[in-house]
């Protein structure tokens, strides 16, 4: 599977072109806006939105007062 286009950075949201995907994971990055280099900080466009839908889903589970 080839690389994505871009990442998106965990600390600031913002997209970032400057990385290193090798075997299917970021092994480098850097966010050009906050400086944030933790590879294990960034996500593909498809993993942050995934994130996004399983924390919209558990934000009504605490509904039960």
């Amino acid at each position: 599977m080839p690389g994505p286009d871009y990442l998106i950075c965990l600390e600031c949201e913002t997209p970032t072109y400057i990385f290193e995907w090798v075997e299917g994971r970021v092994v480098e990055a850097v966010c050009a806006v906050c400086g944030n280099e933790d590879p294990a900080a960034f996500l593909s466009e498809d993993e942050y939105e995934e994130m996004a839908v399983r924390d919209e889903g558990s934000e009504g589970s605490d509904d039960d007062e």
